[in-house]
């Protein structure tokens, strides 16, 4: 178990996390609210998926007035 200050804390942040999710327990000190314990939780690391090119494909209906260039008033409406 490793000890440090809150101020350390505070710039090793993403560190201290990564060594608590790697099994470690890590105590953060501070004279005014005293110590808290820093450990992973069982489980919390799991895989994301594989992220594929075009997987969301022919999911959605978009209607082809999505595209079509703005009318003079809708631009007038928009500030442009």
């Amino acid at each position: 178990m490793d000890n440090v200050s809150l101020a350390q804390a505070k710039e090793h942040i993403e560190e201290l996390l990564a060594r608590a999710a790697n099994g470690e327990e890590i105590c953060v000190t501070d004279p005014t609210i005293g110590t808290v314990k820093l450990v992973g939780v069982a489980g919390s690391r799991t895989k994301r998926p594989k992220r594929e090119i075009g997987q969301w494909k022919d999911k959605f209906d978009v209607p082809a007035r999505l595209f079509e260039p703005l009318s003079d008033d809708e631009l007038r409406f928009v500030g442009v």
